[in-house]
């Protein structure tokens, strides 16, 4: 007896929003806290031998992320395969989020920086510090990540604020604020990190490159927090995202 096929009418994947979430928002950053954390633990040597770039005879105290993650092994690879993990449902999340938004330029415009930030995370992987390219390519994308993160942040804080989304209930509201404050310390960090390292390398300061690696430290944390207090928002209505086939006409 022939058996009909396809024997559904639109296959589907349901994907739980929860797992999405942790993928998409706190697993890079604890990746990187990771690579870090090995660093300390079992690079001892390898943060002893290590120097600011312009001044080889001052050490420079803490190891950047930049070197935990795209120099040294093995914490490379785990990066590597962190990312690797958080990709696809990341990319996922950026097409779907911001079509709870109304039509219009604030949408297109979260969609942008939203992709910015994420490819922008690729290519500093991509481009290390070791790189053929060099240290200002890996630099100028690490600019461009932070530069996609604090417009995103900017742009849904506008959108609750224009939408008149933060007075609909209690729930949105603290999110609002807890966004507002998230973005203070996120521009702030920024600022602090972009001050410090070339500080640090003009005046051959140790204690500021210090600084630097703990504000460059905090970013990873903050736009996780960010993203998570987007995706919470999104979670109050959705419980996850189903993929089907479509079938053509």
């Amino acid at each position: 007896k022939p058996t009909p096929w396809p024997a559904v009418h639109e296959p589907t994947i349901v994907l739980p929003l929860k797992w999405l979430s942790l993928a998409s928002t706190f697993l890079p950053a604890a990746g990187i806290y990771t690579c870090v954390a090995y660093t300390f633990t079992f690079g001892s040597e390898a943060i002893s031998n290590l120097t600011l770039s312009s001044c080889p005879d001052v050490k420079s105290g803490l190891p950047p992320i930049s070197y935990s993650i795209g120099s040294w092994e093995p914490q490379k690879l785990i990066w590597l395969l962190v990312l690797f993990t958080h990709f696809p449902p990341r990319l996922l999340l950026t097409t779907i989020y911001p079509q709870v938004w109304l039509p219009g330029a604030g949408r297109t415009w979260i969609y942008c920086t939203c992709v910015l930030e994420g490819v922008s995370l690729v290519l500093i992987t991509v481009f290390d510090v070791d790189s053929i390219a060099g240290f200002h390519i890996h630099a100028a994308f690490f600019a461009c990540w932070a530069f996609g993160s604090i417009a995103s942040q900017i742009l849904t804080i506008h959108l609750m604020r224009l939408t008149e989304l933060k007075d609909r209930s209690d729930m949105f509201h603290r999110m609002f604020v807890a966004k507002c404050f998230v973005l203070a310390a996120f521009i702030m960090a920024v600022a602090m990190a972009s001050l410090l390292y070339p500080l640090s390398q003009r005046l051959c300061l140790s204690w500021a490159y210090s600084i630097f690696c703990i504000f460059e430290y905090s970013l990873a944390g903050l736009n996780a927090i960010a993203w998570a207090l987007n995706l919470h928002e999104f979670a109050s209505v959705y419980s996850g995202v189903r993929i089907s086939a479509v079938r053509r006409d």
